[in-house]
């Protein structure tokens, strides 16, 4: 009789949806019949039952399931497990009878006693007479039976099919003897055919065969909800039952990953099954379980991949289709394949990762040659040829270059689908492998173009090969450009150079790409390498096409023409973003364009494409794209006034690329994660930052621009003024002497007028501020918002309660919200300098309330440490919380914001174009609906947009 459990003919009674006894599921029918037959064994009527399963099919769980019901019974229990390694030690399963923790120390006694055995100490070994063979199994069978008269006995053997040849002796003898006995003989074995014992047991009619089968989807479900919530195991059932086919032990090892510590964690939280170290561990547990064939199938479907099947899995192993077909079958019921591929794209990974290079080349070599005498195409076999490593045969070197010819191809291809790596593999294996000369250059070109947005450093292995190929004159222009902007970002000027006065003159016609190249090329080299660009700005390689318009004398209007309503600018910026590719489109050009908007004071159409593009750098798995776009957004941040945000994000640039990839352009996101600790008062990781190790060259760069600007912050906020003034004429003098003297990309005179302010030189102050405001013309908001409040602290007291007041409304307007909180700091020491203490009070909490939101610590620790006691008839919900400003007007919610911030009634009218009357109704409601009596008992938690 065969009973099953499991998907194939599962009890009605498991469908009803409760959990089975001790934590099994759906086994209820196999745990009932074991059950009875214990019953009868009991009453002298012998059974043997025999659990058939796949590997970690629970096998093992019904076992000791059943084993503590037995000794619940009564009955006296003996156990063994059989294991592979254990075969050749004789009575090795006999053995642990004697020794095992649920034995009594009288049946052991007794076993002793009655087969003249020496009970031996458990881990001990077998006296030397039964090593000898003094002892047969007959009389070890004998004392089995001796010790059932004196209770029911119950002989569990897990894996017996791995007992040694002695101990199957002994229970063969027992199992013809077992009719009229107390004993019950479990046996517990894979999917192999049965052994000699259970095959001649199966033949009486005494014995049971009971299958497991994987679990069903509503056993999976029933698993998982024993540790999960009912929620959860309903979202993750389907799931986990299609990567485990219902494997219990690996339903488990799914469980455990949900539940580990983790952005997933949380009790199953995912809405689908998760993958991590327990349920790797698990997969490669049943593989190793399976046996050595098992696991030799398992590697050679890994290797073989798509082209794994039962006839070529066969020659591959030179073993019978017939022992494949078990191997195979084996390897479903345990969950882990479907048509002979895996169900976890993992599994792969694992299986290849425990191979030897040895190990890996010879499977590889073995798998190429058999699917080119298949007749597969040179494509799909040169992979496995170029894993190998080395191929000697002839049919090797025919199928290499045949698929050399298609590997640019196959690359773009991979590239499309986000597969670098194996993009890269094809390149390389082209470039090696291509006879022509001037082929084998543009592929290294290629190769070079696409490390560099993966790993910038990885591309400079190439940069030599390169040089000698422009030498040979077997690049394009556009090749060359390429090749010119990665020496330069690498700091290697010379070479630059050398680079492009090889190249000469565009030729007449020159295709429209290399004409673009050339172009990019030169706003490079003048925005970012203007030492470079000064070499060879009148060299003919970086000439406009004939034609065109000559270079121009200030590459400053390259960045962006005087004033920051160029909507040409703008809308050609927004259309190179629009177009963007990422590993298609330069990163110059997109940087560029970013900064365009930079420069123009577009900070949300800035902040938008960072986010954008960044979303499909991480897609493609583009490391140098998604470092220049961190470095980037965290310079919007900055600009914006949200300090943590632009900390967080030039931090995580630094960390997106190694310092090497970095190269001289690592100045950038240095300078802006020491800028936004500066300015939240993390003094100590700017000084951090600013030890680290830099490239010489990056000072020969406008990335040295912007680092010794940072820098200067750092020492202006850490009280050496001095130092500061040093680094900020530094800049002023390079940035002049390079020709990038424009202050919407490098306002450096603002920076200076700040230094010199500190050590007594206002009047020079006054003059720099004023010659950058004369520069900036009038349709600048954050920037001219900026420098009227440097240009304020350097006025006297008449003038700079005005200037202060327009320097609000500018950086309203412009959205710089630390600024923004700066300026209301230096209003209210205004007011308070006037006696208007009550006005000076709203202004400081407006500052205070703006410093909180953009985490400028240290200047808001300085405002709560300087802000005098509130009106005692205020509470601290009147001035602290909003929230009961949605019962005003739009009309009333502006006048109050303005009254907050302690403009008069006549300023709040002309501002907001109505009569003073009409102010002083609106407050009147205000009060009224705001339960409060005074203007200095107004709200100030209002949005800035309002005031």
């Amino acid at each position: 009789m065969c009973i099953t459990s499991g998907r194939r003919g599962v009890p009605e009674v498991l469908l009803s949806g409760r959990k089975s006894c001790m934590g099994l599921v759906e086994r209820d029918a196999v745990v009932a019949e074991l059950r009875t037959a214990l019953s009868d064994s009991a009453k002298g009527r012998g059974k043997v039952a025999v659990i058939r399963g796949g590997i970690a099919s629970g096998k093992t769980a019904l076992l000791r399931a059943f084993e503590e019901h037995a000794v619940a019974s009564g009955a006296t229990l003996l156990r063994a497990s059989g294991a592979p390694s254990e075969q050749s030690l004789r009575f090795g399963v006999i053995e642990q009878f004697f020794s095992g923790a649920t034995t009594p120390p009288e049946a052991s006694a007794m076993l002793s006693r009655l087969t003249g055995l020496d009970a031996p100490q458990v881990g001990g070994e077998l006296s030397s007479a039964a090593q000898s063979g003094t002892r047969d199994a007959h009389d070890l069978c004998v004392g089995l039976l001796e010790l059932s008269r004196k209770g029911p006995l119950v002989i569990t053997v897990d894996d017996h099919q791995f007992a040694d040849s002695a101990s199957l002796q002994v229970l063969t003898y027992l199992q013809h003897r077992i009719g009229t006995a107390r004993v019950m003989l479990l046996l517990s074995q894979g999917t192999e055919p049965p052994s000699e014992l259970v095959a001649e047991a199966l033949r009486q009619p005494y014995s049971r065969q009971f299958t497991l089968y994987p679990l069903s989807p509503e056993g999976v479900g029933q698993l998982l909800a024993q540790r999960l919530d009912s929620s959860a195991a309903l979202r993750q059932a389907p799931g986990s039952y299609a990567l485990t086919g219902g494997n219990p032990l690996l339903t488990r090892a799914l469980i455990d990953d949900s539940l580990a510590p983790g952005p997933e964690a949380s009790a199953g939280a995912a809405d689908g099954p998760v993958t991590g170290q327990a349920f790797t561990r698990a997969v490669m547990a049943c593989l190793h379980r399976g046996g050595p064939q098992l696991l030799r199938t398992a590697r050679a479907i890994a290797v073989l991949g798509e082209f794994a099947a039962p006839a070529l899995l066969a020659r591959f192993l030179d073993v019978r289709p017939s022992v494949v077909g078990g191997a195979l079958e084996a390897l479903e019921l345990a969950g882990l394949t479907i048509d002979a591929q895996f169900r976890y794209e993992g599994t792969r990974a694992a299986v290849l990762d425990e191979l030897t290079p040895e190990e890996r080349s010879a499977l590889n070599r073995r798998a190429a040659e058999l699917l080119h005498h298949d007749g597969v195409a040179p494509s799909d076999v040169v992979g496995y040829l170029l894993a190998a490593g080395e191929a000697d045969e002839p049919w090797a070197a025919r199928v290499l270059h045949a698929a050399a010819d298609q590997a640019l191809p196959h690359a773009e291809q991979a590239l499309a689908l986000g597969k670098v790596a194996e993009a890269v593999q094809y390149l390389e294996f082209a470039s090696r492998s291509c006879g022509d000369e001037h082929k084998r250059a543009m592929l290294t070109a290629r190769l070079a173009w696409v490390q560099w947005t993966s790993s910038p450093a990885a591309a400079t292995r190439h940069h030599g090969p390169l040089q000698t190929a422009l030498e040979k004159e077997l690049l394009s222009g556009r090749e060359v450009m390429r090749l010119v902007r990665s020496l330069a970002w690498h700091g290697r000027p010379k070479e630059a150079v050398r680079a492009l006065e090889s190249l000469g003159a565009p030729p007449e016609g020159d295709g429209s790409r290399d004409q673009a190249e050339r172009k990019l090329t030169r706003q490079w080299l003048s925005r970012w390498h203007p030492q470079i660009f000064a070499q060879v700005e009148r060299h003919a390689a970086m000439s406009e096409p004939p034609g065109s318009p000559g270079p121009a004398r200030r590459p400053q209007t390259a960045v962006l023409p005087r004033g920051t309503g160029n909507s040409s600018v703008v809308e050609g910026a927004e259309q190179v973003l629009q177009r963007a590719r990422v590993r298609e489109t330069p990163l110059a050009s997109v940087i560029s364009a970013l900064h365009e908007l930079l420069a123009a004071e577009r900070f949300e159409r800035a902040m938008y494409w960072c986010n954008e593009l960044l979303q499909k750098a991480e897609g493609q798995h583009a490391a140098a794209w998604r470092g220049v776009l961190l470095d980037t957004r965290a310079a919007v941040s900055l600009r914006l006034g949200d300090l943590a945000d632009a900390e967080r994000d030039a931090c995580s640039a630094l960390t997106a690329l190694s310092a090497r990839s970095w190269g001289v352009a690592i100045g950038s996101p240095l300078s802006h994660a020491v800028h936004a600790a500066t300015m939240r008062g993390h003094f100590d990781k700017a000084a951090e930052l600013l030890n680290q190790m830099i490239p010489q060259a990056m000072m020969d760069t406008r990335y040295g621009l912007q680092y010794r600007t940072a820098r200067g912050h750092f020492h202006l906020a850490t009280d050496r003024p001095h130092a500061a003034l040093e680094d900020f004429e530094a800049v002023g003098d390079l940035v002049v002497k390079w020709k990038l003297d424009h202050p919407m990309t490098l306002p450096w005179r603002g920076d200076l007028a700040q230094a010199l302010v500190r050590v007594g030189q206002t009047d020079r102050a006054r003059e720099l501020i004023k010659d950058q405001l004369r520069m900036i013309g009038p349709d600048s908001t954050r920037m001219r918002g900026v420098s009227l409040g440097i240009l304020a602290s350097v006025s006297d007291l008449k003038q700079r309660l005005p200037l202060l007041g327009e320097v609000v409304d500018l950086l309203q307007a412009g959205g710089d919200r630390y600024e923004l909180a700066r300026a209301f700091v230096e209003l209210g020491q205004v007011w308070q300098i006037l006696g208007k203490l009550d006005r000076a009070q709203l202004i400081r909490r407006r500052a205070l309330q703006l410093a909180k939101s953009c985490h400028a610590e240290q200047l808001y620790d300085q405002l709560v440490a300087t802000r005098e006691p509130l009106n005692s008839e205020a509470t601290p919900s009147q001035w602290e919380d909003a929230e009961g400003m949605a019962v005003l007007s739009e009309a009333e919610r502006r006048v109050a914001a303005l009254a907050a911030l302690g403009r008069t009634n006549r300023e709040i009218g002309r501002k907001l174009h109505i009569t003073v009357s009409t102010v002083e109704q609106h407050l009147t409601r205000v009060y009224r609906k705001l339960n409060i009596k005074r203007r200095a008992d107004l709200p100030v938690g209002l949005p800035a947009d309002i005031a």
